[in-house]
């Protein structure tokens, strides 16, 4: 009997999987849209594919594989461990496979054994020889003369040396954590000056730098000509320059620094109070966790009760925005565009419903919410299985154009232009008119003519 009942319904299924073309989806499973000069196609939950003028995105089972491709660049994540990217204008592309393998354009490394990497956490060049032994380098541009540093490592990272090879430059010694120091000369400070006869000059020496650590993190300290700061860690740490004073005390619980050029002041308890002003660039106020405010520029940032109500003024060049949250069951934000006033409204009681209206006159509403923060990112990797416990969704457009959707998808809705549809389960009934000729649907592929032709 269950075999019977299961070859009963692949009967009733193989007309939605073969007859359905591109236009008559099978929602929520599969479903394909076309807007203008975009396409979306689902097969949910496992794919998802964007396709638009500003390039391709794909997702195979939500953010786990992930394909990004534009005019510049093409992009591939599998999460955790792989990662590929190229630009169309470079000959340079990179490939790993964390944190074992790593491929470029002219770089192959193998951790922990051996190879060569450029770029690689923000390294401009990694030799790995060794298991033992491996050498950095990384390249300064202060003026027109480039500053190679190279350091070299054994155990990284126990010990290491390194030198940029000139007088009163960069030197580095460390052996972690128990002691280590660094020297930068001016060439570090981007000064480069007439040297005398041992290559060194009176500036060099004068704007000298150092620092080191003793028995790390517990005892830090950096001195140079306008700089002198340590830190006892962690009781005790005072940094001094010409114009500004820090102080921290039981860190991180006591913190103070003040400025004298510009006047600003800050002193905080943390997390219980801050307080900080004194210019007209800002000002913070903050009794954790009942209230906060933070004001930079013209925009401003304030909650009260932490973490549940917050608010956000931001003003930018292009837009002024205006956010509220009640974290994490409501949302609004209001953004106004200082070019020519268009607004972006979006409110989300969450897991409720969202209502969005767009710039450019787009209405949406989705019932329930899947994700409290719905923002663009997170609706594409949402978008995978969002309908599949979506039971109301709506897009009306300014044109006159719309998508209903109802039940998962069970039962959808769409017009452009004068033509109209209606499908329950992807066809297995539906109506519409289409080219002026109303018509009748039903088992997925039949379909019957009703009346005559406008």
């Amino acid at each position: 009997m269950i075999r019977l009942r299961l070859g009963i319904l692949s009967l009733l299924l193989l007309p939605a999987a073969c007859t359905a073309p591109p236009e008559r989806p099978l929602s929520p499973v599969y479903d394909r849209h076309e807007r203008g000069d975009r396409t979306t196609v689902a097969v949910r939950p496992f794919y998802w594919r964007d396709e638009g003028p500003d390039g391709t995105k794909v997702n195979v089972f939500g953010p786990l594989i992930r394909w990004r491709e534009n005019d510049a660049y093409r992009r591939f994540f599998a999460f955790p461990n792989v990662f590929y990217s190229a630009r169309k204008d470079d000959p340079r592309w990179s490939f790993m496979f964390f944190p074992l393998l790593f491929l470029g354009h002219d770089d192959f490394l193998v951790f922990p054994l051996a190879g060569v990497a450029r770029g690689l956490l923000g390294i401009h060049e990694l030799k790995l020889y060794t298991p033992l032994y491996a050498r950095t380098k990384s390249v300064r541009r202060p003026g027109k003369t480039p500053v190679v540093f190279i350091t070299h490592h054994v155990l990284w990272p126990i010990l290491a040396w390194g030198s940029d090879d000139r007088p009163h430059g960069r030197r580095k010694f460390r052996v972690w954590p128990f002691y280590g120091r660094s020297t930068r000369g001016a060439v570090a400070h981007e000064e480069v000056e007439s040297t005398d006869v041992d290559g060194g000059s009176e500036k060099d020496n004068a704007n000298e730098e150092r620092s080191g650590f003793v028995l790390w993190p517990f005892y830090t300290w950096r001195k140079g000509k306008e700089r002198d700061e340590f830190f006892v860690f962690p009781f005790y740490g005072r940094k001094t320059t010409p114009t500004r004073e820090e102080t921290t005390v039981m860190f991180p619980f006591y913190h103070r620094v003040e400025d004298h050029l510009s006047g600003f002041r800050d002193v905080a308890l943390w997390p219980f109070y801050r307080r900080a002003g004194g210019t007209d660039q800002g000002e913070i106020r903050r009794l954790w966790p009942f209230y906060q405010y933070v004001r930079a520029g013209t925009s401003t940032n304030e909650f009260k009760a932490w973490p549940f109500w917050r608010r956000r003024y931001i003003e930018t060049d292009r837009e002024f925005a205006r956010h509220t949250y009640f974290v994490p069951f409501y949302k609004r934000i209001d953004r106004v565009s200082k070019h020519d006033g268009r607004r972006h409204r979006k409110t989300t009681v969450w897991p409720f419903a969202r209502v969005e209206n767009y710039a450019d006159g787009t209405r949406e509403i989705a019932v329930p919410v899947l994700l409290p923060h719905d923002g663009p990112k997170y609706r594409e990797v949402a978008e995978t299985v969002g309908p599949l416990v979506r039971l109301y969704h709506r897009r009306a457009q300014p044109n006159g154009d719309r998508e209903t959707s109802i039940l998962f998808g069970l039962i959808q809705n769409r017009r452009k232009g004068a033509n109209k549809k209606t499908h329950i389960l992807g066809g297995l009934l539906g109506w519409g008119r289409q080219d002026g000729q109303r018509y009748f649907r039903f088992l997925w592929a039949l379909r019957l003519r009703l009346g005559k032709r406008a």
